[in-house]
Order: C-alpha cells, then sequence, then structure tokens
C-alpha cells in the first residue's frame, strides 16, 4: 500500500470538467498530472487553467503516459466503453461519468476488463459520496426508520427542447433516463438493492425520438417498491423520500445534498446539515485514492455489480419506451 498521491489524468476539457475542477483540489490523497483532449490547444488551455503540468491531445498518449495512474473519464456515453477499455488495457485505473455505459453489455465487459487486468474502475456517481448521502443511508441502515417500504425520487428540470444539445441527440446517448434519470433510480438500488424484480416506466419523447422525461415504479423482493422520475420539460424540486415503517427521511437536491431531515413516527423531527459545496466532485476522487491504495478493485460504495444491473433496468425501460441509439 502506497501513501503516494494517486495521479489523476483528466479526459476531456467540457462542462462537466469545469464543474469537477471547482472543488478537485480540495480532496486528499490525489493531485492532476494531465488532461486529454481531441485538440491539443484545447488540452493546453484546460491544463494552465486547472494547473495540470501535462497536456495532451489525443488518448492514445494519456494512456500511454506513466505519470498517470488513474483516468477521469468526461466524454459523451457512447464513447465510456470503448475509451475506459483502451486505459485500463494500458494499465490504468478509471473513474468513468455515470452512466457507465450505454447497456448491460457494455458494462459488463468494462467490469470484466478491469478484473482481468486487475485495476480499479468506479461508476461516477458522485451522490454517493458526500458526507450527507453516507450519514443518511447509515441512518436508514441502522433502523433509524425503521423497515424501509418505499423510496420516491425526482430529479427533473424545464430545458427548451434544443436539437443541437448532446442531452437531445440519440447518437450522444441523449434522453433524460441516462442523463439524469439514474440518479434516482440508483437512490433507489443504494437503499432497497439491486436485485429489482420488475421495473414498469412510461415516457415522453422529444422530437429528436429520446425520453425527455421517463418515470418508472420499481418493485425490489421482500415487497419494497420505489417511483423514480428523471425529466427534462418539468420543472420539480429534485428531492428523496424514503418511507419506513417508523418515520421517513426526506432530502432535498439529493443529487448534490448537504442537509436533510428525519420525521419519526412519535413526532421526532431531526435536521442533519453538512458544509456547502461549490460542486462536490472531490470526494469521489477521494474515494477512489482509498480504494486504489488499500487494493481495492471497486469501491463498496459503488460496486461494480450494481452499475451492471442498473444499466439492466435501463435497457429493460428503454426497451418499453422503444428508443434504441445508433450501433446498438
Amino acid at each position: 500500500m502506497s501513501n503516494e498521491p494517486l495521479r489523476v489524468g483528466v479526459l476531456g476539457s467540457g462542462r462537466i470538467v469545469r464543474r469537477v475542477m471547482k472543488d478537485f483540489h480540495r480532496g486528499q490523497g490525489y493531485v492532476l498530472s494531465a488532461v486529454a483532449s481531441r485538440s491539443l490547444e484545447r488540452a493546453q488551455t484546460a491544463a494552465r487553467e486547472y494547473g495540470a503540468p501535462l497536456a495532451f491531445g489525443s488518448y492514445e498518449e494519456l494512456a500511454a503516459c506513466k505519470e498517470v495512474d488513474l483516468v477521469y473519464i468526461a466524454v459523451p456515453h457512447p464513447f465510456h466503453c470503448p475509451i475506459a477499455l483502451q486505459m485500463m488495457n494500458a494499465g490504468k485505473h478509471v473513474i468513468c461519468e455515470k452512466p457507465m455505459a450505454l447497456n448491460e453489455g457494455q458494462a459488463q465487459a468494462m467490469v470484466d476488463c478491469a478484473r482481468e487486468k486487475g485495476v480499479f474502475l468506479m461508476e461516477a456517481m458522485w451522490t454517493r459520496f458526500f458526507p450527507a448521502t453516507k450519514k443518511m443511508v447509515s441512518l436508514v441502515k441502522g433502523g433509524a426508520i425503521g423497515q424501509i417500504n418505499h423510496v420516491y425520487a425526482v430529479f427533473s428540470g424545464a430545458a427548451a427542447y434544443d436539437p443541437a444539445s448532446r442531452a437531445f441527440d440519440p447518437a450522444l446517448g441523449g434522453g433524460a433516463l441516462l442523463d439524469i434519470g439514474v440518479y434516482p433510480l440508483m437512490a433507489a438500488t443504494q437503499l432497497l438493492g439491486w436485485d429489482i424484480e420488475s421495473a414498469q416506466g412510461a415516457c415522453q419523447y422529444a422530437p429528436s425520438g429520446v425520453d425527455m422525461r421517463l418515470a418508472a415504479q420499481l418493485k425490489f423482493p421482500g415487497g419494497a417498491t420505489a417511483q423514480i422520475m428523471g425529466g427534462m420539460d418539468a420543472c420539480a424540486p429534485s428531492h428523496l423520500l424514503v418511507y419506513g415503517s417508523e418515520g421517513y427521511i426526506l432530502m432535498e437536491d439529493f443529487w448534490h445534498p448537504t442537509a436533510f431531515t428525519l420525521c419519526g413516527a412519535d413526532g421526532r423531527r431531526e435536521e442533519y446539515r453538512f458544509r456547502p459545496e461549490n460542486e462536490g466532485f472531490h470526494y469521489e476522487f477521494e474515494e477512489a485514492a482509498r480504494c486504489v491504495r488499500e487494493g481495492l478493485r471497486e469501491s463498496p460504495l459503488m460496486p461494480h455489480e450494481e452499475s451492471i444491473a442498473v444499466s439492466r433496468v435501463c435497457d429493460s425501460l428503454r426497451r418499453q419506451a422503444g428508443i434504441v441509439y445508433p450501433g446498438e
């Protein structure tokens, strides 16, 4: 187990990377080593802005760089799998933006490669690693509100349809489910497990054919249920409600949480508040650094089998809606 900081290479230079970098340097156990883009000029600009000593104009150069231990992949969904395979085959650890893959087959291929090469792989479901999320899950698992019977989670906003936007482009894996619907879906699986018995969905389509809004009803072994919704055309509070036999928990803005409320059946009300964040992405890098340092090949907070199972559910919901991406 090495105490040296994990050297991170960022693959991509777009909007998500700018958000990640707002908090990146607040974390412990890792350092920024390189930025790679398909344009050397963009990579050099990003490297100067974020303080990376190295910049590459191709992903191949990043894969070959001996000054990078872990690659953070922040490109559109369809490119996650092939790039992750390229990096892991080069011996790099990988954090891959959510959704980790377009479908279950790709997710399984990525996990198989990580295990074969003995490298760390984690889906970047950043919500998992916030102190507020960890505390909430700890209370739920500890029985603070009794048996969990139902989870309700919504992540939605109102955005004008833009055919030029990645979010609405089938060729780039657009649609509400994979872009933001995975947040409420993974909130449910984190609390109720990923052995989902059934998933029934309904969606509203964008003119491009992707899902503008998708809602689903899930059933879990033992009788627990969940209702989730991800939308790009509905202005709604993005919150999580966890209903137990002895109370409930409300977590507003659960996708980047800093507070939640526990309400008991006996009338008690407990507020839990945590420090505000610029964004909060640094927690996932700290988790990756910890796992690699301890010789783990997956995070117990975001295990491989859950990523595969969530991809399987998304596949099922897309089949029900008749949504197929080019090349599938």
